[in-house]
C-alpha cells in the first residue's frame, strides 16, 4: 500500500480564513457586475439623454438610493450627503449615511434616508 501519501488535514481556522476570502472575491465580483449591468442598462435606455440635465434619483425603501448624473459631491458626513449638477444641490439627510459604491455617472447611498430635498444653486 505504498504510494499514497496521507492528506494533510487543515486547521478550522485555516478552512474558516479561506472561506472567508472566498466569500469576499465573490461579492466584489457580484458588486462590479452589479454596477455594470446599471450602467449597461441605463445606457440602453439613454436615460441620461432624456432628462435633459436632471439628476437621476432612485430610492429603494427608505435605506438605498441610487443617483446618476451629478456633477460633485459637496459635502460628505454620517448625517448629510449633498449632491450639485448645475441647477441644484440634492440634499440627502439620514443616520449612518454612506456610499456603497461610487462611479464617475453613479452613486449609491445607503443608511437610514430620511429626508430628500432640492435646493438652488446659488450663483
Amino acid at each position: 500500500m505504498a504510494g499514497h501519501p496521507l492528506k494533510k488535514r487543515k486547521k478550522p481556522s485555516e478552512l474558516k480564513k479561506e472561506l472567508y476570502t472566498q466569500v469576499k472575491k465573490e461579492r466584489k465580483a457580484e458588486q462590479k457586475e452589479y454596477a455594470a449591468f446599471c450602467e449597461r442598462l441605463t445606457e440602453a435606455m439613454s436615460l441620461s439623454e432624456d432628462v435633459g440635465g436632471e439628476m437621476l434619483v432612485y430610492l429603494a425603501g427608505r435605506h438605498c438610493m441610487t443617483v446618476r448624473n451629478f456633477l460633485s459631491v459637496t459635502e460628505y458626513t454620517a448625517d448629510k450627503i449633498r449632491l450639485k449638477n448645475k441647477k441644484y444641490e440634492l440634499y440627502v439627510e439620514g443616520e449612518c449615511l454612506r456610499m456603497e459604491y461610487f462611479l464617475p455617472e453613479e452613486l449609491r447611498i445607503i443608511g437610514n434616508i430620511k429626508t430628500v430635498s432640492y435646493h438652488a444653486t446659488k450663483g
